[in-house]
């Protein structure tokens, strides 16, 4: 898959976790899962959306695990 069709993929990915204005932990969860989307999509094109959302989710609970994500779960089957 191309760069550029990562990112499209990503973008509309993107619009099922919210950003929210002075939570920083929900937007690192945007950033955290854009770079580690674009890692999974990159070794596999058929990679899922929700195993990377988990990956992310994880990664920022190692110092925030009293983080509660914010993201649709009718997009999201986690």
């Amino acid at each position: 898959m191309k760069r550029e069709e990562m990112r499209k993929k990503i973008n509309e990915e993107l619009k099922y976790i919210p950003r929210v204005k002075g939570w920083l932990d929900q937007n690192m969860l945007r950033a955290r899962y854009n770079g580690m989307r674009m890692t999974d999509l990159g070794r596999n094109p058929a990679s899922s959306a929700n195993d990377s959302l988990l990956k992310a989710i994880e990664a920022l609970r190692k110092n925030h695990p009293d983080f509660l994500p914010t993201y649709d779960r009718n997009f999201f089957h986690i």
